[in-house]
């Protein structure tokens, strides 16, 4: 009886340790400034033509290199309107921004009305390079005439801050909103994917073995 009772401990403690793990680094990503995000612009309020501005741009003093590539669009996509500096590629599509021109813009023609979405990863010399100017990515919504921001009247919808590695402190990434109809929200890695489905699976097991009838 007690040999029983003690593997009963044992694979409880093994299962609660398994779990924990996968929690942990689930709940942890997050906070971890991660590298992959999703956005979201409802324009549902507002109808006809529109812009949308994409821009990135490295701080005053020379910036470590930084790049943000945009992919799976989602939306009412119009012609491209205008672009400037370094940045290449196509909406819907994909969009590659880098930060060595001075003004690092995309402004695209939309029809307003319904939601538009995309995926937006960041990588670059900022994540190992120590330094003390950052770059920020920003995307604001204009009207017809692209002289009023919609949204937020005074600017920008949403904001990724990059910093580089400063002394002992890491490199991040700070997202923030300025409007309700804008949305950020961080993309779980593969590997993040995983520790979450196989401590859902532990859980899955242990209870069908709590109801399987005892001899």
């Amino acid at each position: 009886m007690f040999a029983i009772n003690f593997n009963l401990t044992l694979r409880r403690a093994v299962l609660a340790a398994l779990l924990a793990a996968g929690s942990s680094a689930a709940l942890a990503a997050p906070s971890a400034d991660p590298l992959h995000y999703h956005v979201e612009i409802d324009t549902s309020q507002f109808s006809g033509a529109g812009f949308l501005d994409f821009t990135f741009l490295a701080g005053n003093s020379p910036a470590p290199g930084a790049t943000a590539t945009l992919s799976q669009f989602s939306g009412a996509f119009g012609a491209l309107d205008s672009k400037d500096g370094n940045v290449s590629g196509s909406a819907p599509g994909t969009l590659v921004f880098g930060n060595g021109g001075g003004y690092n813009d995309w402004f695209q023609n939309v029809t307003l009305g319904g939601k538009f979405a995309f995926d937006i990863v960041f990588g670059g010399e900022f994540l190992g390079t120590s330094g003390n100017a950052g770059t920020t990515f920003s995307l604001g919504l204009l009207d017809q005439s692209a002289s009023a921001y919609l949204g937020n009247p005074n600017g920008n919808l949403l904001q990724f801050d990059l910093m580089p590695r400063n002394g002992a402190l890491p490199a991040s990434i700070a997202a923030s909103t300025y409007a309700s109809i804008a949305s950020i929200s961080a993309v779980p890695e593969a590997s993040e994917w995983m520790m979450l489905t196989g401590g859902l699976a532990l859980i899955g097991f242990a209870l069908r073995r709590r109801t399987l009838p005892t001899a």
